[in-house]
């Protein structure tokens, strides 16, 4: 088996769908599987695709979040190749083909992304920066503007972004599984960086060709922004010495209440700060 692609699927139902039929449309060349680990959906997605004999489904009636739903996609998967894809993404050529035939044509120790668009043809987030793990290097990125602007030439970046990650298998056996302690937002970047401490370049190639609807599968809340606080802390606290994360926790800490202070009639809003000081 040359990829598995694994798709964790939360009551996306239409999303993983579009997704699946897009990669049996557009792959070829490649001997591939589709892992769909439904993370204990609702919204007839196990009526739907259980029976589908395009996908190897996996039901997880608990739902642990996307790197415990990829990790056990991994455990199922037989490629030599892992290709980790949102279930809110459709490709538009043989992309995961490109992918295969670069990995395989150079010897990089390496792991692969690539320029997302958004439905509309315009440029769609693809690669981001890891969070500051000193307070020198959180000052340095405060006068330092990063560029996030796309060139559309094959290059490394510091962190791929996590709507599709070509992995070969061998680097999941050397820096581990996603952290399953990260329910949702930055497990991409924490495995990357574990990746990187083994020597693995992180790479976008302009080849694939593939949409990325943007977070349609989770919509914007204080839910989603405590997840997103919490998940941030967890890295820092793992990676940072204590000084550090003391500092960086007491400046973002500040920034959120910050964020919220305009919003207190929000009961939400009250209930997301209560949460950030009790932490």
């Amino acid at each position: 088996m040359d990829v598995s692609i694994i798709i964790v699927n939360y009551n996306t139902l239409r999303l993983t769908r579009d997704c699946i039929e897009s990669i049996k449309e557009k792959t070829h060349g490649v001997d591939y599987e589709i892992i769909v680990v439904d993370n204990g959906s609702t919204d007839g997605s196990r009526e739907l695709f259980e029976n589908n004999r395009d996908v190897v489904y996996i039901y997880s009636a608990k739902n642990g979040g996307f790197g415990y739903g990829n990790n056990i996609g991994i455990k199922h998967a037989k490629g030599k190749y892992l290709l980790f894809l949102n279930s809110d993404t459709l490709l538009l050529n043989n992309a995961i083909k490109e992918f295969y035939d670069y990995a395989e044509t150079h010897a990089l120790k390496a792991i692969y992304g690539c320029y997302l668009q958004k439905d509309d043809g315009s440029y769609s987030g693809s690669f981001h920066y890891f969070p500051s793990f000193t307070v020198g290097d959180f000052i340095k990125g405060k006068f330092y503007k990063k560029s996030y602007a796309p060139d559309y030439t094959n290059k490394e970046v510091e962190c791929i972004c996590g709507a599709d990650m070509f992995v070969p298998r061998e680097a999941i056996a050397e820096a581990g599984m996603f952290d399953e302690n990260i329910f949702l937002y930055g497990e991409e970047g924490e495995l990357q960086r574990r990746m990187m401490k083994k020597g693995y370049k992180r790479m976008l190639i302009n080849t694939p060709k593939i949409v990325h609807l943007e977070g349609q599968s989770m919509g914007e809340s204080y839910k989603k922004l405590t997840i997103k606080m919490e998940s941030h802390f967890y890295i820092l606290c793992k990676h940072a010495t204590f000084a550090n994360y003391f500092l960086l926790r007491m400046f973002y800490t500040l920034l959120y209440t910050v964020i919220c202070l305009p919003h207190l009639g929000n009961q939400d809003a009250r209930t997301f700060l209560k949460s950030l000081y009790l932490r």
